[in-house]
């Protein structure tokens, strides 16, 4: 089987001039994901090209690029197409470019391919629609990490933003009927997409093939100072104002709250570090200062709460990071997650006008807890993750869904 990915990935090699020409935050979170399902295939030995339109902010609010034409630094695992960067136009540019970079794809006379689309983004259905228009044997498959109306959850979007983006829904949502088969973060999606009848597959995350360097020993932080560790966007809606009023009831000296990333609180935060100096703030960092933060934490905290419609449709990939490093980890139970991660976590209190206190709750039982017992805890989600989240067990599924999709 010859496998196109059809995403807006970028190469390692690539990562500082994405640094360099933003304004604002850098989705690392999203590009992460997408190398490891890309490796997942590689892994798995499947004959696989990858098509990328990168994923960099629109000039003018989030980039300084006008027109995307590659990078300098050259890398081998993903072919780029240039596109036109400024907001309003840049969507159709990226669609023209797509188009024509897949035709050779869809030109190959193998009869056995398949187009995995990474999230619902209008140029992306609309080259794999484009494809397999040319040859009605491709297969397309979705993987939603984000439904398309929550994907941007900051409170600083625009109206205009939010107008045009009812229209892009209706688009994608026609282009959907195209998709052969589907893989969702969580069930409930199920509910909301044209999933109807067609194959599809529960994944709430992907972990890459091989041990991570948590396994080899689970060991809480020697230190006397206790760094409680949040690290992604720093966004109302996903609880930042909650973890810092909880964190002001923590009163041990030794405590510090580290906060890695960007968004629509980056203000209250830096307020907070004013009043306490225990806090402190780190913007945005590269994957892998980020990962040497969760590292070193002595509990790593997720306040997103379990109070919106969204919770039911999202899976926040930064839950899965934090158990790979062998870390308490503290968190909400969210409507979307498997059960099976109350045995992992050090769950926070649902009541949601006692936020702050069953944050500060959640907190103290993680760094209290004894080594032994977050041992288990660890134990018990590598066993999970080896059989549900494996980044080549994730390919193979989607590569049988779309033999299925062939028999119905």
């Amino acid at each position: 089987m010859k496998i196109l990915i059809v995403c807006g990935v970028f190469a390692k090699e690539n990562e500082a001039e994405v640094i360099a020409h933003a304004k604002g935050g850098v989705e690392f979170s999203a590009n992460l994901f997408q190398q490891k399902l890309i490796d997942g295939f590689r892994a798995a030995d499947y004959d696989t090209q990858v098509l990328s339109a990168p994923f960099i902010g629109a000039y003018p609010m989030r980039s300084d690029l006008i027109r995307f034409t590659g990078f300098r630094e050259a890398q081998s695992g993903y072919r780029y197409v240039s596109f036109h960067n400024t907001w309003g136009i840049r969507n159709p540019s990226r669609t023209k470019a797509l188009k024509k970079e897949i035709r050779a794809f869809a030109e190959d006379p193998d009869a056995d391919k398949l187009i995995v689309v990474y999230c619902p983004h209008t140029p992306f259905l609309e080259a794999a629609v484009y494809a397999k228009k040319l040859d009605p044997r491709i297969k397309i498959c979705l993987y939603v990490p984000d439904l398309p109306n929550y994907m941007n959850l900051s409170e600083k979007r625009s109206r205009i933003y939010d107008f045009f983006k009812k229209y892009d829904i209706a688009a994608m949502t026609r282009l959907m009927a195209q998709v052969d088969s589907f893989v969702l973060l969580t069930e409930q999606m199920k509910d909301m997409l044209p999933v109807g009848g067609k194959p599809c597959t529960v994944v709430e995350g992907i972990i890459p093939d091989g041990i991570p360097r948590a396994c080899e020993a689970v060991k809480g932080a020697s230190s006397s100072v206790k760094n409680i560790v949040y690290t992604g966007k720093m966004n109302r809606k996903f609880g930042i104002p909650e973890l810092l009023a909880a964190f002001s009831l923590l009163k041990d000296p030794d405590y510090r709250l580290i906060l890695c990333g960007q968004g629509d609180c980056d203000g209250c935060v830096t307020e907070a570090a004013v009043r306490d100096p225990r806090i402190r703030q780190m913007g945005q960092l590269r994957p892998e200062e980020v990962s040497q933060l969760q590292y070193s934490a002595a509990v790593l905290v997720n306040p997103r709460p379990n109070n919106e419609a969204y919770t039911k449709y999202s899976f926040p990939s930064k839950n899965i990071e934090y158990l790979l490093s062998g870390r308490p980890v503290a968190a909400y139970l969210l409507d979307g997650m498997p059960g099976a991660y109350a045995s992992f976590l050090y769950p926070i209190g649902s009541r949601t006008e006692d936020a702050p206190k069953n944050i500060a709750a959640a907190l103290e039982a993680a760094l209290s807890a004894a080594e032994a017992e977050q041992a288990e805890k660890y134990r018990l989600f590598w066993e999970y993750a080896k059989e549900n989240l494996m980044a080549s067990n994730v390919a193979k599924a989607i590569a049988d869904m779309s033999l299925k999709s062939e028999e119905r």
